[in-house]
């Protein structure tokens, strides 16, 4: 079972051609809907949700009965997403929804020892037992209810909204959720799918944008208060078929939310099992005593700093957690804080949420918002949370790309208290235009890397540290090795060039040396640029490192190929094709890990799941994986990609040293392919470039095998970079 291991071959062809899931389950189905007549639930609302991965919905009246008319899909959802479902609904429920609701707000722990405590609901369950799974899912934070209050009128539309990636589909019309209106009555409903042309697009634009607005807390005619804290504060009220609201009982609860909201909480905070968020430490995190000692030290250097500063701490040493440490402590000495969070890469940045959540913050990730208009309304929301206290310390998370955009930053600028900005990977800011004209609207700042120093880079290095403040604590792999992280053993494995690779070689070589008089010069030449490069490029993606893997693979016990990550080089696709091929020919389970795939967050969990869990034997990556991407199972790496760049190959060597008590990890292995130019291996006479070359793979050979557990044993590491320094003389 190849990349295609956990998806069938049509499923594989359709994500191949861009095709979402969403779009697959319900291209075929008809645009209008006449209930019961049209089977909405099971040929709609089902397959949607099994396939889609969030699903928002705004409605007017809603019953748990609705669980079990969607029980099929709603179970698939469950499994297949992170994400919660979203529900904005009136004030009005049964009085037994109403118990079962606040049974999951008050009574989360309960729930969770007396249920489904090694599994999720399956469909059974939620058409059986509708009521115990209706405050099991709010007690989890898988099912999220704000209450929508109008001013003088009811809260009545019906609209289902699932998203998969850029697809969105929205089913609208008359029917409630609720067990007669998905099942029983005469009702209709339209179905637009952005898919479908411009007007259909444009209608699921409108309804998000609406339902984002009510979630961000309303507007005037209309306030949106969190499902517990309407419980609490009763504003929930009886749904009786008999007497239906008038315009009295609306203006009653609207007065009542409305006192309620300048003095409490009220408006949306996107909590998980309860309304009351506190900014806070986790208990476990021990983070003064122990392995994880130097994160408390990192917090008081910082601190000692001004709040400003670089934390050079290697891979897997925890710098998003000490990050967030420090950020409390910030926040208990100034107050009311807005932290930003940037980081390079948007699957990083949905990493971080994980961590944020963990502090008692609800992040707005704004990875998850398409388009500035949705992004601006959930920064503003942010804003408003924080002025009107209903929260005191909002995170938004952000990539470097809109962090470098002065949209984002006029809109962060009009929050006037106190503001942070943690940049993750900080040493890439250092590139970008952040640096040409660098924002001073923040009041702290922390920089993390685990090589703030940028190679070769002396002027983008010192403007980095003048914004963010030099390094003021180092905590290095050597440090880390035995406490956080794993030992590991390291096998260096020479190769030699094709012929034809050699004849490229040549080639290049001989045109290089007509302009080599430039390099001694200190002139820089394009063409000679482009001429290193491709000479470089001959080397990393040198195919003898294929069939050199495939051989290591066939020495391999098929068990000891659990938790392995290959890395091919992301500068010619084809060595990643060649290196899938090769795990396909050998029946290994494996998946590939690039950017065709973290594009889909759905398909990340599921690639990253199905590794962890044992399913994929294999991920294969290259350049996506290089910076923050937290997989502490990985135990074996055959790293084909041999960068010169340090940055690089440190964290590469980082990320498989992370500690991982799930498995049983104590120590990693890493194979490092090591190509060299040919006149190295024959001691002829090497270029200034190709003598770089040999230096800079040196290096990091040495690097390597410095730390590593075998690297004096006969045959180990120490000896190539013996060899490695014999060709260096010889050349």
């Amino acid at each position: 079972m190849g990349r295609a291991g956990m998806l069938s071959e049509q499923e594989q062809k359709n994500a191949n051609d861009g095709i979402s899931k969403l779009r697959q389950a319900i291209s075929g189905c008809e645009p209008i809907l006449i209930l019961p007549k049209d089977d909405a639930a099971n040929n709609v609302i089902s397959p949607a949700l099994a396939s889609c991965g969030k699903v928002d919905i705004m409605i007017g009246f809603f019953s748990s009965q609705a669980l079990s008319e969607i029980a099929p899909g709603l179970a698939a959802f469950l499994h297949n997403s992170t994400d919660p479902m979203r529900l904005v609904v009136s004030p009005y429920l049964t009085n037994e929804d109403r118990e079962a609701l606040s049974a999951g707000t008050m009574y989360a722990d309960a729930l969770v020892e007396g249920m489904w405590t090694k599994r999720l609901p399956t469909a059974d369950d939620l058409a059986r037992h509708t009521l115990s799974c209706l405050g099991w899912l709010t007690s989890q934070g898988r099912l999220r209810i704000q209450v929508a209050l109008m001013r003088n009128a009811l809260f009545h539309p019906k609209v289902w909204l699932f998203r998969d990636a850029d697809d969105v589909a929205a089913l609208h019309g008359s029917a409630n959720m609720t067990g007669a209106g998905l099942g029983k009555n005469r009702e209709q409903l339209s179905l637009a799918r952005t898919w479908m042309g411009e007007d259909a697009a444009r209608t699921c634009q409108k309804l998000s944008d609406e339902f984002e607005s009510l979630w961000g807390g309303g507007d005037d005619d209309c306030l949106v208060v969190d499902m517990p804290q309407a419980i609490q504060e009763k504003l929930v009220q009886e749904y009786r078929s008999d007497r239906m609201p008038d315009e009295e009982d609306f203006q009653r609860l609207w007065r009542k939310a409305q006192a309620l909201s300048k003095t409490t909480v009220v408006g949306t905070i996107d909590v998980s099992a309860s309304s009351e968020l506190e900014f806070s430490i986790p208990a476990w995190l021990d983070y003064r005593s122990g392995d994880y000692a130097h994160q408390g030290e990192a917090v008081d250097n910082w601190r000692n700093a001004g709040w400003h500063g670089v934390l050079e701490m290697c891979t897997g040493s925890g710098k998003t957690l000490t990050a967030m440490v420090g950020a409390y402590h910030l926040y208990q000495e100034v107050g009311s804080l807005l932290i930003v969070i940037a980081a390079p890469y948007r699957v990083l940045v949905q990493q971080w949420a994980n961590e944020v959540a963990l502090f008692g913050i609800q992040p707005v990730d704004l990875t998850a918002e398409s388009g500035p208009k949705r992004r601006e309304r959930a920064i503003g929301s942010a804003r408003r949370r924080l002025r009107l206290k209903i929260s005191p310390t909002e995170a938004i998370l952000v990539t470097n790309a809109t962090l470098c955009t002065q949209e984002f930053i006029e809109q962060v600028a009009k929050h006037n208290g106190p503001k942070l900005l943690i940049a993750d990977e900080c040493h890439n800011l250092g590139a970008e235009g952040f640096m040409n004209d660098p924002p001073e609207i923040f009041d702290y700042r922390l920089g993390l890397s685990a090589t703030p120093v940028r190679q070769y880079d002396a002027e983008g290095t010192q403007r980095l540290f003048d914004y963010f403040g030099e390094p003021c604590f180092s905590f290095l792999l050597e440090h880390a090795i035995g406490r956080c992280l794993t030992p590991y053993d390291y096998f260096a494995h020479f190769v030699h060039l094709t012929e034809e690779e050699m004849e490229e070689w040549r080639l290049i070589t001989e045109k290089i040396s007509k302009l080599a008089w430039k390099i001694d010069a200190g002139i820089k030449d394009e063409q000679l640029e482009g001429l290193l490069l491709k000479r470089r490029r001959v080397l990393e993606a040198a195919q003898e490192k294929v069939r050199l893997l495939a051989a290591l693979l066939d020495t391999e016990d098929e068990a000891a190929l659990r938790y392995t990550l290959i890395y091919a080089t992301d500068k010619d696709p084809r060595q990643l094709d060649a290196v899938n091929a090769i795990l396909n020919e050998q029946h290994l389970l494996f998946h590939q890990l690039t950017s065709e795939e973290t594009v889909s967050r759905d398909l990340t969990k599921q690639i990253v799941s199905g590794f962890q869990s044992g399913r994929l034997q294999i991920l294969t990556a290259k350049r996506v994986l290089d910076e923050g991407v937290n997989i502490p199972e990985i135990m074996q790496a055959f790293i084909l990609a041999s960068t010169t760049v340090r940055r690089q190959w440190v964290q590469r060597r980082g990320r498989l040293l992370r500690t991982c008590k799930a498995i049983g990890k104590t120590h990693a292995v890493i194979h490092d392919f090591v190509a060299l130019p040919p006149m190295a291996r024959e001691a002829g006479e090497l270029d200034r470039d190709a003598k770089r070359i040999v230096n800079a793979e040196l290096d990091r050979v040495w690097e390597f095998a410095r730390l590593s557990r075998n690297g004096a044993t006969p045959e180990g590491p120490f000896t190539k970079v013996e060899e490695l320094r014999v060709m260096l003389k010889g050349g």
